[in-house]
């Protein structure tokens, strides 16, 4: 027979023995009928439901149908003669006729309800249990989810990590459970526990009586075994209070009962109850309330937390709340005051853990003294709530860090998504993660500082004020154009049309946006707000949209897109209510999206010595989970990109051409490589420009880097190639260029300049640049160093991968370059006093974005400020450098200043920076002072003498090449550029044109300019009169200083060489 068979028969057989009744026979007959065929159905206990690790084998019930008599019919009365009755019937028809109140007849009749109505229940009994799922209790703790817990890289707990809805829970066995403990949740909710077999009879009639009398709803009936039950089985219906869950909650703590034993009842019962404050089970609560684990807790400590599971809420002797909703504070009693939040003590729980305590005594768990030992226990001091570090803290790095996990989970072990997420949120795992707290905490400090960040300028507006693209596109509406004052939104007449059968076109293209959805086969319409801004206190804010509350049943959408609300909508009490020509939309039936206070920002600290990430913020003002993550989201990086896409690959190339003995027709490529920053015309045009106005001359390839020219940036991207660039930022771990398609980046806009399809994200730039700091090994960032599960176990090691991006001697150019870049060049800003700091800023066209990549001895970091939508900063790439300088000086407070690694191919060579070669005797005469040291990797370095420095002989008033005319010719020590270099063009020239060998002659002493051309920007001095030999000079005459007649006279830009020292030199 089986289980659930026994339980409702004997349910029945107890009722036919009260009542014994006789006239129900056929009542009893289809019963038995009924449970004959339950029997043939399932005629034995299944072995499988038997009690694991149980001494006691649980024995077969079987109830046999003899064991039932049936009442005896009940027969008429003795002695009374049926005509004598009948006669007197005739004569009391003669008599007014009377009526006679039968109690025996009344009583039988009701007797024979509840006879029906018993049997009924239990033919009901009957088909609740045959459709309740069977239970296999060994298998108890798979439906325990146990959080998982994140820890910092010192290994103290950073958070807990759950389900939606689940809350904390650490499992522990019953040996690790203290008596006390046990005994208190005994003594309050199931004093009987020890000696039922899964629910007390007794109790539920009480309660039943209880409820009877007061008019409330039946409660207090569970013992802990239905509780559990309830707990595990019936999760979903467990707040429903109908005799159809009871019946199961009974069923599943009998099948308990019978297959575990009562220590393991309690354990799980312990493991699994709700204890306030997120706390499932007694170890999380213990943590939550008291920062100890279970084995340290007193006994007026044990008492508090069997005092919380009748009223969590109400119970729990701590409370906390987000300080903006905190309207009293005065009346509080702060245990915890955060920035963010805070926690205070409440006492409500006191009178309920005195009734445990009192229980306790009385049932001989604890003596007098215990009693008034704990009694006297100030709880109030007792009270330390474990304060979660993640609450203080965004929780982009943790999203980011359970979303690694779960895929090296799925790589590892070769499983489905699904199965990954729920070792995650259910299975207890102990994640060692690679975040620093208090670089975390530096980092979003300074996040939450608006002086700390640009505002928002140049807004293109329409009339109405929506802020516009350059294309004249809305990319933001003005709020007051969405909503009045009220929070009402109005459509006008030209966003909609009634129709003739009663439904409204809503037209798509203006303020409204409607997409098609899909969910689990059902279509929908989603009907949204377009994009908002707004400005309070001064503060820009966007929204990034919203939704319309329109049921599903009520939408379509027509084959132009529009959409059509049907007629039936309008015919009830409906969000849209017509006013004069227009619909208003109430409040209370949208809903907006959060304000996102603009500028963002995002910032990525990296430890490129171990991959670990040592602090990620992926916004500001911003707070919840499943957040979007602006550090591992990719932004156009502007110059920021040229040491990865443009200087790294180029010094690179020529080391391997050193390196495979191919030097010739290719340029070699070096620290002090000269780059003209002149005109530059590609397809026509002149492109790119400059960060600043015009054009400054000959530069090395470092102070070209220190300056961000992006002219040079290009010329020498132009000379590498697009694939030599890839090549390295593939290395480089940037994996977000598109290298194919009608629109990709492969071109100089994109990898010389930053104005990439997609962008970079601030995580890769931050890895990419720790290349050079780390002797050109590349270290993909991790986010853990283990996890385990919770016994221990390793599951999963985050060791980084490595690999040799570039030669150590590059590394060590490039990082040296980026070094200067804040000592000499353009990002000052960014030092921090206490280390050396290398880095390189970055501004997109418009200054959409801003941003700073640098490196310190210790770390490689990456900050990102722009807005969410392309509009214009009121500051570039300083406010990136300044910001990043603020944190990384809290961030290295107390370590050692340090150094760049150097490398063993590196040689120190003099140069001369206008010629990149070996300086001359006339470099040393520029009065710029461009004879400097610079370093080399070995075997790139210069062999060829500097000949860009030349004499040349120049009028001394003019400045420009002397006629024969010229009264005061000087020699002077000037440049000439490498052929084909544009000096001007469309009026734009180079700002180094006055160290430059003249090009022109004088226009003040000329008096042929045909023959002596002048700069066709200056004047010819037509009153200039020469005082020598009288107009009308013969052919056989030459002029003053031109021996030969042929108008050289010793300038260094025609066939004298320039090399040969004048007299006045010697």
């Amino acid at each position: 027979m089986s289980f659930e068979y026994a339980i409702s028969y004997s349910i029945v057989q107890q009722q036919r023995q009260v009542f014994r009744l006789s006239e129900n026979k056929d009542v009893w007959d289809r019963f038995d009928e009924i449970s004959n065929g339950f029997e043939k159905g399932d005629a034995t206990v299944d072995p499988a439901i038997s009690v694991a690790n149980n001494d006691n084998e649980a024995e077969d019930v079987t109830v046999k149908d003899s064991q039932i008599e049936r009442p005896p019919t009940l027969s008429t009365r003795s002695g009374v003669n049926t005509g004598d009755r009948m006669t007197k019937k005739k004569k009391a028809r003669k008599k007014k006729r009377k009526y006679k109140f039968n109690i025996k007849r009344i009583l039988l009749i009701i007797f024979l309800l509840m006879v029906l109505a018993a049997g009924a229940v239990g033919i009901w009994a009957l088909d609740v249990i045959r459709d309740t799922p069977r239970i296999e209790a060994d298998n108890i703790y798979t439906l325990l989810s146990e959080n998982s817990v994140l820890y910092d890289d010192a290994g103290n707990e950073l958070e807990n990590i759950f389900s939606a809805g689940a809350g904390l829970r650490t499992n522990l066995n019953f040996t690790q459970m203290p008596e006390n403990l046990v005994d208190a949740f005994v003594a309050i909710e199931d004093k009987t526990f020890w000696d039922h077999k899964g629910f007390n009879f007794i109790r539920i009639v009480g309660a039943v009586v209880d409820g009877l009398k007061s008019g409330d709803s039946i409660r207090g009936t569970s013992t802990i075994t239905q509780q559990l039950a309830r707990n595990l089985y019936l999760e979903d219906t467990k707040s429903l209070r109908s005799m159809e869950r009871k019946l199961k909650e009974a069923y599943y703590a009998i099948q308990l009962e019978r297959q575990l034993s009562k220590e393991q009842i309690v354990e799980a019962y312990m493991n699994t109850i709700y204890l306030g404050s997120g706390a499932n089970g007694v170890q999380a609560a213990s943590q939550t309330y008291f920062s100890k684990d279970v084995d340290q807790l007193t006994l007026a400590e044990c008492a508090v937390l069997a005092a919380i599971p009748k009223s969590p809420n109400q119970f729990s002797p701590i409370k906390r709340l987000d300080n903006t909703d905190i309207l009293d504070p005065d009346s509080l009693d702060f245990l915890y005051r955060g920035e963010t939040f805070s926690i205070w003590y409440q006492d409500a729980y006191v009178d309920r853990q005195l009734l445990v305590l009192q229980f306790m005594k009385e049932q001989e768990y604890i003596d007098e003294v215990e009693y008034q030992e704990a009694v006297a226990q100030d709880i109030r001091a007792s009270v330390n709530p474990n304060i979660d570090a993640s609450l203080e803290i965004s929780t982009y790095f943790a999203d980011y860090v359970v979303a690694e996990v779960i895929q090296d989970l799925m790589f590892e072990y070769d499983v489905e998504e699904e199965v990954a997420r729920n070792m995650v949120y259910n299975g207890g795992l102990r994640i060692h993660s690679t975040l620093n707290v208090n670089m975390q905490k530096i980092a979003e400090a300074e996040f939450a500082k608006n002086a700390n960040f640009p505002g928002v300028t140049g807004l293109n507006k329409d009339k109405a004020g929506n802020a516009r693209d350059a294309a004249g596109k809305i990319l933001l509406y003005a709020f007051g154009n969405m909503f009045d004052e009220e929070g009402n939104f109005t459509l006008s007449p030209s966003e909609f049309q009634w129709n003739e059968d009663g439904s409204m076109t809503v037209f798509k293209g203006n303020r409204l946006n409607i997409f098609k959805t899909e969910v689990q086969g059902a279509v929908d319409y989603s009907v949204e707000f377009k994009p908002m801004y707004r400005v309070d206190d001064g503060i820009f804010y966007a929204i990034p949209g919203g939704y319309l509350l329109i049921p599903s049943e009520f939408k379509d959408r027509d084959q132009d897109g529009n959409l059509i609300l049907k007629k039936e909508f309008f015919e009830e009490k409906t969000a849209f209510q017509a006013v004069g020509e227009t619909i208003v939309v109430a409040k209370d039936y949208y809903q907006l999206k959060e304000k996102v206070i603009q500028p963002q920002a995002a910032m990525v600290i990296f430890d490129y010595k171990t991959g670990g990430i040592k602090a990620m913020a992926g916004g500001r003002s911003l707070s919840g989970k499943l957040l979007f993550n602006r550090a591992i989201s990719p932004r156009q990086p502007g110059s920021a990109i040229k040491p990865m896409g443009v200087y790294g690959p180029a010094l690179q190339r020529s080391v391997d051409m050193v390196a495979n003995g191919s030097t010739e027709g290719a340029k070699m490529w070096t620290a002090a490589s000269v780059i003209d920053d002149a005109p530059l015309v590609l397809d026509g045009k002149l492109w790119p420009k400059n960060w600043y106005n015009g054009y400054r001359g000959l530069h090395t390839l470092r102070q070209s880097v220190e300056q961000s020219i992006n002219v040079n940036a290009v010329k020498t991207f132009n000379d590498i190639g697009p694939a030599t660039s890839l090549a390295f930022l593939k290395k480089l771990g940037v994996t977000s260029v598109v290298e194919s398609g009608s629109i990709n980046d492969m071109n100089p806009a994109a990898l010389a300049l930053g104005g990439m399809t997609q962008g970079v994200s601030p995580l890769q730039m931050a890895a990419g640049y720790a290349a050079f700091a780390n002797q050109g090994i590349y270290t993909e960032p991790v986010s853990y160093t283990t996890v385990t599960n919770k016994k221990g176990e390793i599951l999963l090691e985050g060791a980084p991968k490595r690999e040799q991006a570039m030669d150590r001697g590059v590394a060590f150019l490039m990082t040296d370059i980026l070094r200067t870049t804040v000592t000499n060049g353009i990002a000052g800003s960014a030092a921090i006093g206490s280390s050396p700091v290398a880095g390189k800023t970055g501004t997109t066209t418009d200054n959409y974005d801003a941003w700073f990549v640098g490196l310190t001895p210790h770390y490689a970091a990456a900050l990102w400020i722009g807005n969410d939508i392309n509009l214009e900063l009121s500051q570039g790439s300083i406010a990136a450098a300044r910001l990043w300088s603020k944190i990384m000086k809290q961030v290295h407070v107390g370590l050692p200043a340090g150094s760049f690694p150097t490398a063993d191919n590196i040689v120190s060579v003099t140069i001369d920076t206008k010629s990149g070669k070996l300086p001359s005797e006339l470099s040393a005469l520029d009065p710029r002072g461009t004879v400097r040291s610079e370093y080399f990797v070995n075997g790139t370095q210069p062999v060829e003498i500097d000949d860009v420095h030349v004499y040349a002989t120049i009028c001394a008033d003019s400045g420009e090449l002397p006629t024969p005319y010229c009264p005061n010719p000087v020699t002077q020590v000037r440049i000439r550029r490498p052929e084909g270099s544009v000096i001007y063009y469309e009026g734009a020239g180079v700002a180094d044109i006055g160290y430059e060998v003249p090009h022109y002659y004088c226009n003040l002493h000329n008096l042929d300019p045909v023959m002596y051309p002048i700069d066709p920007s200056k004047t010819l001095d037509t009153t200039f009169v020469w005082p020598g030999t009288p107009p009308g000079l013969g052919d056989d005459d030459v002029p003053p200083g031109d021996d030969d007649g042929d108008g050289n006279n010793g300038n260094g830009n025609n066939n004298n060489s320039g090399t040969d020292k004048p007299e006045w030199l010697n």
